[in-house]
């Protein structure tokens, strides 16, 4: 072989590994037992929180505050980009079919929006594939399909995380000094896993109950308050009692979330109507999730830019 012919076939094959991954079937990791890990022993029992980050291609699974999985994912490609947001497991089916995609295949699917978004098995080829939904290992899929509930909280962010979870967390609601104005609806949904979400730029906190919004008011950080910088999420352990005032607080881990994030223990205080701050503590039990933004929080229907918060009617898998 001459030094042309031999140039030309290394060119053929550095274009070949260089746009492969976008061209052929042959690099998809669905079925790739490498592309996950799963230890559902570290914490067998407890609320399951899945937490999906857009910018790593990556999402972990948390049950009862610490990680019993994590796996590669492929979310929305350009034009069908995933929204970030806190959602709740609307529908689940094992066996579903798009009906919006020539009747494709979608094995374990835990519908997230009404409007197409949803975690299932899917191609993994190391990049955004999807029309918006989350692609998944086949294997983790089935897996996490058998541990979630109807109602359950998945968390969508585009913020590279520092890294796992962190203790010791002190976030509490406190009285404003006026009242204001909240809405409170518990009947609605009276039982379930509880989300309550904070968005410092809308000055609202959200409570959202086995996927049905149940209360809503004005809330805002204190003056001397650590600003959020990004989202943060965590899940509640209990109450503890404070050593010097005796009083009991609220503690907290925190799972994922920008840079230095873990360094911050306390986001003290989260102000809001002295009523609503009464309400949200009598929901708060272990395994409850609280998200803090600094993003916009838009209504399901709404298409602009922002950090949604879905609910809506639970459907009964089949």
């Amino acid at each position: 072989m001459n030094l042309r012919v031999l140039a030309s076939s290394f060119a053929v094959l550095f274009l070949g590994l260089s746009f492969g991954i976008h061209s052929t079937h042959s690099q998809d990791r669905e079925y790739d037992a490498s592309t996950f890990t799963w230890n559902p022993a570290l914490s067998p029992t407890g609320p399951v929180v899945v937490s999906v980050n857009l910018a790593t291609q990556t999402a972990a699974v948390y049950r009862n505050g610490v990680e019993i999985g994590s796996c590669l994912v492929s979310t929305g490609r350009q034009g069908y980009e995933t929204p970030t947001g806190v959602f709740h497991i609307l529908q689940k089916d094992a066996d579903h079919h798009s009906a919006t995609y020539d009747n494709a295949s979608m094995p374990f699917t835990e519908r997230l929006t009404w409007g197409g978004v949803a975690l299932h098995a899917g191609g993994l080829p190391g990049y955004p594939s999807s029309h918006g939904c989350v692609h998944l290992p086949f294997e983790f899929s089935k897996r996490l399909f058998a541990i979630t509930e109807l109602g359950g909280t998945v968390i969508i962010t585009k913020d590279a995380p520092s890294g796992g979870v962190s203790a010791g967390h002190r976030i509490e609601f406190v009285a404003a000094e006026e009242p204001s104005d909240f809405q409170w609806m518990p009947h609605d949904s009276p039982a379930g896993p509880v989300s309550i979400l904070f968005s410092s730029k809308d000055s609202e906190v959200l409570v959202v109950r086995n996927g049905v919004l149940i209360g809503k008011g004005s809330a805002s950080l204190t003056m001397f308050a650590e600003k959020p910088h990004g989202t943060y999420a965590y899940i509640f352990d209990g109450w503890q009692r404070d050593e010097k005032s005796k009083e009991p607080f609220a503690h907290w881990h925190q799972i994922g979330g920008p840079a230095n994030s873990h360094e911050i223990k306390a986001f003290k205080h989260i102000k809001t109507d002295e009523r609503l701050q009464h309400v949200l503590e009598t929901v708060l039990t272990p395994g409850t999730n609280l998200v803090i933004t600094n993003e916009s929080v838009t209504d399901a229907t709404r298409s602009q830019p922002g950090f949604h918060i879905m609910s809506g009617t639970l459907v009964s898998a089949r």
